[in-house]
């Protein structure tokens, strides 16, 4: 789709355009998606500037795979003419021209992608024990990492994302309740505004994957509380922590990851 570079680069219409795209494949019908996109942008359908632009980014992701119904094409039209009424120096006509009838049809098929969930619960905590260079350059070798699941959410793939917290260990201080883990801390993803980010994201493709990242489960301690001095965090922009470099090694990415965010920010204990 070419279009006037002002249109191109709006937000609103991009982001409109993707979320469709994610609840299909998803599985939600044209329909249902269609609903779900007016509700999610209910404050941006309401504003004078952004209004006329949702109507428009609906039409626009129908047209993508000719679903367009006469009611979305209609809407997007009459958004058109009071665009042109408001800001009449701008070209419309490509855009007019793209949402014609001849994208109008019946529902499209969009093929949803079953993605691997490992089945995680609120407050299974897994262990690693650091062993890598980066480790022995911080006097780390034998220490424990663990990753405390907090939360979850399905990226615009519907891959299944882990949100954790991180803490390390000494050996032989592996906790065994919700108390002990606590005590341990929490380690600091980055530092703002006199407060911390600590999620971390974690993605598995599948279950070898999950086991190259050669995590033990200890237990589930969904009480173990959180950070006193987090800021407001968005899973889908946290800290991402990776695995194997290559399929077939043992080097894991995340171990130099936590020796450099211990390095950096240490670990936070609430007072």
């Amino acid at each position: 789709m070419v279009f006037e570079h002002w249109l191109i680069d709006n937000s609103t219409i991009n982001d409109i355009m993707d979320y469709y795209c994610f609840l299909r494949k998803r599985g939600y019908g044209r329909e249902q998606a269609c609903d779900q996109v007016y509700a999610q942008f209910q404050e941006e359908a309401d504003d004078m500037d952004d209004g006329p632009m949702v109507d428009i980014a609906v039409a626009l992701a129908l047209c993508g795979k000719d679903e367009l119904t006469l009611q979305a094409r209609n809407a997007a039209l009459q958004a058109i003419r009071e665009l042109k009424q408001r800001v009449p120096d701008h070209d419309y006509d490509k855009i007019t021209q793209f949402i014609s009838e001849k994208h109008i049809g019946p529902e499209a098929t969009y093929r949803t992608r079953k993605q691997y969930d490992p089945g995680w619960e609120i407050g299974d905590t897994f262990i690693h024990t650091l062993s890598q260079p980066s480790a022995e350059r911080m006097g780390l070798v034998g220490w424990h990492v663990l990753f405390r699941k907090v939360g979850e959410y399905l990226d615009q793939d519907s891959r299944h994302g882990q949100l954790v917290y991180v803490t390390v260990c000494q050996p032989g201080r592996v906790p065994k309740t919700d108390d002990e883990l606590k005590a341990l801390g929490y380690l600091r993803m980055m530092e703002h505004d006199q407060k911390s980010d600590y999620l971390v994201q974690l993605f598995f493709k599948n279950r070898k994957d999950e086991e190259q990242w050669q995590l033990k489960k200890i237990g589930c301690f969904p009480n173990a509380g959180c950070p006193d001095d987090a800021t407001e965090e968005n899973p889908l922009v946290c800290m991402p922590f990776f695995g194997a470099h290559h399929r077939n090694s043992n080097m894991l990415a995340y171990e130099d990851q936590v020796c450099q965010m211990i390095r950096l920010h240490g670990i936070h204990k609430n007072s």
